[in-house]
């Protein structure tokens, strides 16, 4: 229900076409996993109750951001764009 809800992010989300075409010609690569990606961004405080969950063990709510949310893929790709924004010169692909 809370997707539903939720007013889309309209930030680009590349498509691996465009990704991999941004690689050739490159003479050096590199990766850096994010380990648990999403659960690096926190919830702000006042949309922490909407994240909230019942189990046979009670309710919960998320304080970072949980996978399977609409807006989670734009939201950090947009954090990753700003990361790297002054080191756009040389670094390529991310996502």
């Amino acid at each position: 229900a809370l997707n539903k809800n939720t007013i889309k992010n309209r930030f680009p989300v590349p498509r691996i076409e465009d990704l991999f075409d941004k690689l050739q010609g490159s003479s050096y690569f590199s990766r850096i996993d994010l380990k648990s990606g999403y659960h690096q961004i926190r919830i702000v405080p006042e949309d922490i109750h909407k994240s909230g969950f019942q189990t046979t063990f009670g309710l919960y709510e998320f304080v970072v951001m949980p996978f399977g949310l609409t807006n989670a893929p734009a939201t950090i790709n947009r954090m990753m764009e700003h990361i790297f924004r002054k080191h756009r010169a040389y670094t390529g692909v991310f996502f």
